[in-house]
């Protein structure tokens, strides 16, 4: 995660590994210097900023062999297994990554890089064992917010959510003055079964009113006012990449009139991917931002003379709205990555549709909401997707439900009406996908609630990651998607659909409880 700073107080160690700094949502070893090989210094300053490409080059082509001479003529140069290991992570080496944490923390144990081995066992999917050392990262390091909200997510992930918002809670008051780590715990009250907009509103104007003084809103631009200009229109977002998002800003960008607009995309992207580059090649000016700070990006945006600046992101991961409280443009607008009121009053207008909008909703919203005529969704498939296949159905003899997604959107009150469903649809069965759900203590926690309501496990299915082409191909084995609430789904209600799989939704009064199939 990239975030607003959280701590920059070094963590200091006995052994090899010395000045470790938790620093927007990352881990920094300050002052890369000493014996360590000039190419390993530059692998890490390019993984940080994204380059991940240029990272693994350099890490194979110009410094593997000093590596591992190093390594072998001394096994406790922890500091070099820690910097291989972040790269490792970070270009998608999981595995060899898990490997070097475990032996780090062998040598020399403490709470940040427990917090580096719990991320790193998430992304295989093993969110129990994550769970464990996040456990422990906490328990060593309990003054870093960032590790309890590592902590508090997983928790959640595996239906534990009561323990998890707890964890939240705590994060929020080890750090009050962290910005990314309070807009964690608003994303994460969405999911909520019993949350309201009374509640949820004042807790997004609590966030405002803490991390945005009205001080810092800017209110003078040297923005040109001649008629016949092009307008310039900057998009800021960390989701320039293999992200959901991609599938329905793309359309966006594309659809442009290039003789009326000038287009920047600020991207605050971890992982460049194809999909990174493709993008980049569609605005007329790109930016990187990863690794800057909020005020030289603000800095930036004021050079460009942007007219009007979109946030993708509102309060999710790696947000920039603590760039948006400066106004760094005389317009902000918010769209698409958050279906909710950011909270701010920085920001002047958001993107939405009527249908998503309740009668009261404007109510409980700090911008003014702009209804796009067709929908605010514009869906387009990757190129991933195959063809829609026969009804299971008339194979099997049963009708197979799906839910696909992620699990914080699973809840007490979800189960027990799917397990309703399930009683009088007889001989159905149901299908789980989302991540961790290859983690056997994860699928027993799930059997246990269905057998609760008198579901035997034999008709639960429960599966984890697989690569995109797979997940789309299993809808094929889906007769009707269940939708989830109060967070419905929105990229895979517009997978289900396009895979030719109807989704039965119900629908609230938030925002994020009417994201509709009808407008997908």
């Amino acid at each position: 995660m990239s975030e607003p700073k959280i701590c920059k107080k070094p963590v200091m160690s006995q052994g090899r590994i010395k000045n470790l700094v938790m620093e927007e949502g990352n881990l920094r070893i300050q002052n890369l210097c000493g014996d360590l090989p000039e190419p390993l210094i530059r692998a890490n300053e390019a993984a940080s900023i994204g380059q991940t490409d240029k990272a693994r080059q350099i890490l194979h082509e110009q410094c593997r062999g000093e590596i591992e001479e190093l390594l072998n003529n001394d096994s406790s140069r922890t500091d070099i297994m820690l910097i291989v290991a972040m790269i490792f992570r970070q270009v998608g080496r999981i595995n060899m990554a898990k490997q070097l944490f475990e032996k780090i923390i062998s040598q020399e144990p403490h709470g940040l890089i427990y917090n580096e081995l719990g991320q790193t066992c998430e992304h295989i999917g093993s969110v129990s064992e994550s769970i464990q050392h996040y456990r422990k990262a906490v328990q060593l390091s309990p003054e870093y917010g960032q590790l309890w909200v590592n902590l508090a997510r997983a928790l959640i992930e595996t239906g534990q959510a009561k323990e998890g918002l707890a964890m939240f809670r705590k994060a929020v008051e080890s750090d009050p003055d962290n910005a990314a780590i309070h807009s964690n715990l608003l994303f994460y009250l969405h999911h909520l079964p019993d949350i309201n907009s009374e509640i949820l509103f004042e807790e997004h104007l609590q966030w405002s009113r803490k991390h945005i003084p009205e001080q810092l809103t800017k209110k003078a631009y040297k923005n040109s006012r001649v008629n016949d200009r092009k307008l310039r229109i900057g998009y800021i977002s960390p989701n320039f990449g293999s992200h959901p998002v991609t599938h329905f800003f793309e359309p966006l960008l594309d659809g442009h009139n290039r003789e009326a607009v000038e287009l920047y995309g600020y991207g605050n992207v971890m992982v460049h991917t194809h999909i990174t580059e493709r993008l980049k090649n569609k605005f007329g000016y790109y930016r990187n931002i990863r690794g800057m700070d909020n005020e030289s990006i603000v800095e930036m945006i004021e050079n460009d003379r942007i007219d009007i600046l979109v946030d993708l992101s509102g309060h999710t991961a790696d947000n920039s709205l603590m760039v948006m409280g400066h106004k760094p443009a005389p317009i902000q607008v918010a769209y698409l990555g958050y279906i909710y009121t950011t909270g701010m009053s920085a920001i002047d207008y958001r993107l939405t549709d009527e249908l998503t909008e309740s009668s009261d909703s404007q109510n409980y919203c700090t911008e003014e909401s702009v209804f796009l005529p067709n929908g605010f969704y514009c869906y387009q498939p990757l190129d991933e997707a195959g063809p829609v296949g026969p009804l299971p159905a008339s194979k099997n003899g049963y009708i197979t439900f799906g839910v696909l997604g992620s699990s914080i959107k699973i809840n007490p009150v979800m189960i027990e009406l799917w397990a309703k469903i399930l009683h009088a649809v007889k001989n159905s069965r149901l299908f789980f996908k989302f991540t961790g759900g290859n983690d056997n203590q994860v699928q027993e926690y799930y059997f246990e609630q269905f057998e609760k309501f008198g579901i035997d496990r034999d008709r639960i299915e429960i599966t984890g990651w697989v690569c995109y082409t797979d997940y789309l191909e299993q809808y094929n084995n889906i007769d009707i998607v269940l939708d989830t609430y109060p967070k419905n789904g929105a990229t895979t209600t517009c997978e289900a659909l396009w895979m030719g799989v109807p989704v039965v939704s119900l629908v609230g009064k938030l925002p994020f409880s009417r994201t509709r199939p009808e407008y997908t």
